[in-house]
Parts: C-alpha cells; sequence; structure tokens
C-alpha cells in the first residue's frame, strides 16, 4: 500500500526501529548494501517525505556525515505490532465489558511485561523497545515524544482512545520494575507525550 520497493522498504523499517539517526555507512553495513545504493534509497525516502536528513559537526574538518531517521508521516512497514495488538485484544476483550479503558491498559501492561527484556532497561533500551513496534520516540526535557504511532492510521477512530489505553499499559508494563516510572499519556493530534522521571539509585 505504500508503494516501496523491498529495498527502500527495509531501509524505511531499519530507520523505524533504530532508536536515533543513522548514517549512510550504518544502514549500508546493516542491510549488506553498498553505499550508493543505501544513499539512493535513502534519498529517495526523504524526497517522498517518509525520511528526513541533518547533519550534525563532530568538531573535525571536512564535510559531517549525513544523519537520516523516519519522519512521522512515514507509513508503518512491519506487522508484528498489529499481530501483537491482536492477540492482546483477543485475549483480553472477547465479550467486551464496561470497564474497557482499565481492561484495555491492563491488556497493555501484560503486553509490556511479556515483551520485556529482561536485562535491566535503560533510556536508550525502551527507545529501541518501543521503535521495534513502529512507535517513534523521541526524548525530551521532561519524558517521551511519541512523533509516530503505529496504529493511528490503521485502527477505527471510535477505538483508538482503547489502543491509548493499551499504549499507556505497555508503558507501564516496559518500565514495571525498572529505574522509569512513566506518567499518563498525554495523546495530541499527530503527537503523543508522557513525562518519564528516573529514580536514583
Amino acid at each position: 500500500m505504500h508503494g516501496l520497493g523491498p529495498t527502500r522498504s527495509r531501509v524505511l523499517s531499519l530507520l523505524q526501529s533504530t532508536s536515533g539517526p543513522l548514517t549512510v555507512g550504518a544502514v549500508a553495513n546493516q542491510l549488506d548494501l553498498h553505499k550508493n545504493s543505501a544513499r539512493f534509497h535513502l534519498d529517495a525516502l526523504v524526497e517522498a517525505g517518509f525520511a528526513e536528513r541533518a547533519t550534525q559537526s563532530s568538531g573535525r574538518t571536512g564535510r559531517p556525515p549525513l544523519l537520516y531517521s523516519a519522519t512521522s508521516e512515514s507509513p508503518t512497514i512491519g506487522n508484528q505490532h498489529l499481530l501483537e495488538l491482536a492477540n492482546v485484544l483477543l485475549g483480553e476483550f472477547v465479550a467486551p465489558e464496561s470497564d474497557g479503558t482499565e481492561r484495555a491498559r491492563h491488556a497493555g501492561r501484560t503486553w509490556g511485561a511479556k515483551s520485556r527484556e529482561p536485562e535491566q532497561l535503560d533510556l536508550e533500551g525502551l527507545k529501541t523497545h518501543l521503535g521495534q513496534r513502529g512507535f517513534g520516540v523521541a526524548q525530551t526535557s521532561d519524558g517521551l515524544a511519541f512523533t509516530r504511532c503505529p496504529f493511528r492510521d490503521v485502527i477505527d477512530a471510535e477505538q483508538l482512545p482503547l489502543v491509548c489505553s493499551v499504549h499507556q499499559g505497555l508503558l507501564d508494563g516496559i518500565t514495571e520494575g525498572s529505574r522509569f516510572t512513566v506518567g499518563r499519556l498525554e495523546v495530541g493530534p499527530r503527537v503523543c507525550r508522557a513525562t518519564l522521571t528516573v529514580d536514583a539509585q
């Protein structure tokens, strides 16, 4: 549906699943592509509005490397999030209940707890974990901003509030027992936000 070929889809999927921008060389290495091929597909994604490029000064002489990242308008490539969501909803909403919002949050908490990596969670690990499930995550001064939601454009509008509750529960489940405490998810037209505090050790 997004009209991208297999290689370009792989490039975009990689951008969406990483916790930060990537250089041409990093994309080429991870996907086993020639640098010229990687640059060609990255530039095509930028032209389509699915990726953006920036430069980051390294303090050294010479031209700084270009960094590429997926935009909030890029189409969701993978379907892992849909499969996981379907399993959660089927397990929790076989028979809809009046307390659907709280049940949705409980389902998300179960999802987060089951998908959580056993090792101690750090901020980059949290961002990567969410990125692998289709969320665009950016760190803000007081928490996290979700610049891309994998469900927003594929779930019926009347069901989205329940999905947002699942997302809140997902954050709760992933961070349970970690150094992080996630606040209430503030849902916006395109970007959602949540406070994130780090417990002192």
